[in-house]
């Protein structure tokens, strides 16, 4: 949790309403001077409630407005209900009720932030990272197949952003990739081949990927769901700092009438 000079040697970022508006922002993209509360660009979520121990931060999905009964005491839910980060905000299923029918699943879990830098983890396989070389050596990877053509060449490539993959025989089998960024924070996206996790992969990729992104940005981010508890044992082996938990409203699937 660094300030762009922290990356490179200056003062961590402490402010927890500042990083997770960051961390918000980089999943969800918050919209610049959309009131109160913010709104985000992402079509895919109704509301988003970020909190943490001090801090806490609810945004709309578009075009959704305020229910009434929020804009009648703005803020007293979410200002009055304790911090709890191992299960949905009430505040937040509260929301989702006033939403009625457009809500279909509350669902969320931890977040960390990244030390300054973290302790080698090295693992039983190479680790190729996303530099000229290692992109060019990408090339000759045979696709996972949770990753769809178009996708996959947009990953190797660079243009999701940086990663990190332990290979076997041709076979990326954990790769640690970008899935969500802005100007100021990355955050890490983590996933390992049934076959081959408990072995130490994910760690060592996420470790690679903080050291190909950390110049760039003032702060990394690693989150997860409440109920992926091997993800949050990554985080907790890799000894990243708690921050809060991040949870969204989505809703639900629409079918055109016959």
């Amino acid at each position: 949790m660094w300030s762009k000079g922290g990356a490179k040697g200056g003062v961590p970022i402490r402010d927890e309403a500042r990083l997770l508006a960051l961390e918000v922002d980089a999943i969800h993209g918050l919209v610049a001077e959309s009131g109160e509360p913010p709104a985000v660009r992402d079509a895919t979520v109704l509301a988003v409630w970020a909190w943490s121990p001090r801090a806490r931060l609810l945004a709309l999905g578009p075009g959704v407005a305020r229910p009434v009964r929020a804009r009648s005491a703005p803020g007293a839910d979410a200002d009055d209900e304790p911090y709890a980060p191992d299960r949905p905000p009430r505040t937040l299923e509260r929301l989702a009720a006033d939403l009625g029918g457009r809500a279909a699943s509350v669902e969320g879990g931890p977040s960390w932030t990244f030390p300054a830098r973290l302790a080698p983890a090295p693992g039983p396989l190479p680790v190729l990272v996303s530099t000229a070389e290692g992109r060019a050596a990408a090339r000759d990877l045979v696709r996972p197949d949770n990753w769809q053509p178009g996708e996959w060449t947009e990953l190797i490539g660079g243009d999701l952003g940086e990663w990190a993959m332990a290979v076997r025989d041709r076979e990326p089998v954990s790769i640690c990739h970008t899935p969500a960024a802005n100007d100021h924070a990355a955050e890490a996206g983590i996933w390992t081949r049934p076959d081959h996790r408990g072995r130490g992969l994910a760690r060592a990729c996420v470790t690679a990927w903080s050291e190909r992104v950390r110049p760039t940005k003032d702060v990394l981010f690693y989150s997860t769901t409440s109920t992926n508890h091997a993800s949050q044992e990554v985080a907790r082996g890799l000894g990243l700092t708690p921050l809060g938990s991040i949870w969204t409203v989505r809703p639900g699937v629409t079918h055109p009438a016959p």
